[in-house]
């Protein structure tokens, strides 16, 4: 057995409290290379943290596409919530069954790895329970990954406590082709008031959409204009900022963006 340094040992101390320390930490030990910082990563992360802590319940973030969104928000934010709370419930839903099934799969892949074993040892999957769009945990907890429109029969998210339990994860339920057809848009907003939002094991199970904006009547913009009653929490991270700069100029100049 290898010696873990103490670098090492306060590093995987971190990552249990600290969520953006854990994407960057496990993003380097899968992928072999830094992640590569910038601004709305950490806005990102402590509106997560705040799920996580029971402060907000319902969360709605906008970023541009190819911003890190999937990566932090569905991948490692499940991974770590299952890592501090084992028997945690997810349902995970985007617009293409394949895409929220591949998330799914990329979640369970990371759990798995050795150092994130290393840091959530007490994480453990069932070895029967190996499907891409459904795997659960030893003590209880469940991924379930779904397209927009699909059936979630069967399935819940979170748990009836006052703790965590688990949350529905959207990630861009609109396909950016279709987003300007009233038809398909509307169909979307019923399949989340008829189907998703009854997939709630408590009243208090958290909701996260996290999604590019498509149309002022997207979702996003229905929900945060009062559309199922609820008052949301609002991360929006444009483009080119109210400062008229790069959200994430590492990336992208600002001659790209306009």
């Amino acid at each position: 057995m290898s010696r873990v340094t103490p670098e090492t040992a306060v590093a995987r101390d971190l990552c249990r409290h600290d969520f953006y320390f854990f994407t960057r930490w496990l993003f380097q030990a899968r992928k072999g290379f830094p992640w590569i910082k910038a601004g709305h990563h950490a806005l990102i992360a402590a509106a997560l943290e705040r799920v996580f802590r029971g402060e907000s319940r319902r969360l709605i973030i906008n970023v541009p596409p190819r911003s890190g969104k999937t990566e932090m928000v569905v991948i490692n934010f499940m991974a770590w919530a299952m890592g501090q709370v084992p028997d945690s419930e997810f349902i995970h839903a985007s617009y293409s069954a394949r895409l929220a099934t591949n998330n799914s799969w990329q979640t369970r892949e990371l759990c798995l790895h050795e150092e994130y074993q290393a840091i959530f040892p007490g994480c453990v999957l069932r070895t029967d329970s190996k499907a891409k769009d459904e795997w659960r945990t030893t003590a209880g907890g469940c991924v379930y990954a779904v397209g927009a429109g699909g059936s979630i029969t069967g399935y819940g998210a979170g748990k009836y406590r006052d703790t965590w339990g688990g949350a529905l994860i959207l990630d861009d339920l609109h396909k950016a082709d279709e987003a300007r057809s009233d038809v398909i848009r509307e169909h979307v907003l019923e399949w989340f008031q008829n189907t998703l939002e009854s997939r709630k094991n408590s009243p208090d199970t958290p909701i996260i959409l996290i999604m590019q904006r498509l149309h002022e009547r997207d979702i996003a913009g229905w929900l945060l204009d009062g559309g199922n009653g609820e008052t949301w929490e609002h991360v929006n991270c444009p483009a080119i900022t109210a400062e008229g700069e790069s959200l994430w100029p590492e990336k992208w100049s600002l001659d790209e963006l306009r």
